[in-house]
């Protein structure tokens, strides 16, 4: 089974956009950060686009 670790920098920081986006709708629904609802929406967005590009991506051939 292959590691799961980044393998470039942007892969780090697609973890910590992750991350962050997660911690910041967490500490919205404990009413502790007020999100307004464009930059609620920008998250959602954002998180849409990096798990669909690190879902699609093709695994890499054998050279075959």
């Amino acid at each position: 089974m292959k590691k799961m670790i980044p393998q470039n920098f942007n892969d780090l920081l697609c973890i910590l956009l992750i991350f962050l986006i997660v911690l910041f709708w967490v500490l919205s629904g404990m009413d502790i950060v007020n999100l307004e609802e464009q930059v609620s929406g920008a998250l959602i967005v954002t998180w849409t686009l990096l798990i669909q590009y690190y879902f699609r991506r093709k695994p890499p051939t054998n050279g075959t």
